[in-house]
């Protein structure tokens, strides 16, 4: 029973992370790309390399930590590239009502330090 809970919660939080990855890629008029990739969004043209992490409102914590491998990751990409790695919060209230928020890209960050942008 634990581990079909487990693959619930796994595959909620996926179609949530997708879910706000595909509203920040429609507002900038990219597509994400693929799943394992290192950077949810990339515009070549602009330079920026965008992290979208997507959460509930109703998480005990508004906070975002990219692991050290994955972080390992982004820096090699970027620099190999050139290009300024972005870092987007999407939390979502409702279907209807989220609010973003961006900053540089950074290992650990909390939502309430981060600035709100309109989309």
């Amino acid at each position: 029973m634990k581990r079909k809970n487990s693959k619930s919660r796994a595959k909620k939080n996926h179609r949530l992370g997708r879910m706000g990855e595909k509203i920040i890629a429609e507002k900038l008029h990219l597509k994400p790309t693929p799943h394992k990739a290192p950077f949810d969004i990339v515009d070549f043209v602009t330079g920026i390399a965008y992290e979208v992490k997507t959460m509930s409102a109703m998480s005990k914590d508004l906070k975002i930590h990219i692991s050290d491998s994955s972080w390992q990751r982004k820096a090699e990409f970027i620099s190999k590239y050139s290009l300024k790695g972005v870092l987007i919060a999407v939390v979502v209230y409702s279907p209807e009502k989220v609010e973003v928020y961006s900053s540089e890209l950074k290992q650990h960050i909390r939502v309430n330090q981060m600035k709100r942008i309109t989309i």
